[in-house]
C-alpha cells in the first residue's frame, strides 16, 4: 500500500538541498514516487509518496541517516516525518 509522508525538518535550503543531493537517486530506486520540498513556517516542509511504509525505512535507515550526519557533521539525530499515512488516491 502507498503511503503519504509529510516531513517538516527544522533545516535550511542549503541543508536540504546538500541532503537531497545525496538521496534522491537512492529513494527513486527504493520506491519514493513523488518529493516536492519548499520553506515553511520557519524550517522547511517535504512531501513524499512512497510505494510502501517498508521502501521509506529502508530509504531511511540505509541513505537518509548517512547523508544527515555526513552534511550536519554528526549533529544531531536525522529527521523522522511527522506524518505518514496509507493513500487512498493517488493522481495528477
Amino acid at each position: 500500500m502507498a503511503i503519504g509522508v509529510i516531513w517538516n525538518p527544522p533545516i535550511d535550503a542549503q541543508t536540504y538541498d546538500a541532503v537531497r543531493e545525496r538521496v534522491f537517486q537512492a529513494g527513486i530506486e527504493k520506491g519514493l514516487k513523488f518529493h516536492a520540498a519548499g520553506a515553511a513556517g520557519g524550517g522547511w516542509r517535504v512531501v513524499e509518496i512512497w510505494e510502501s511504509r517498508e521502501a521509506l525505512e529502508r530509504f531511511k535507515s540505509e541513505d537518509l541517516a548517512r547523508a544527515f550526519n555526513e552534511v550536519s557533521g554528526a549533529q544531531g539525530e536525522p529527521p523522522e516525518p511527522e506524518t505518514v499515512f496509507e493513500v487512498h488516491y493517488q493522481g495528477p
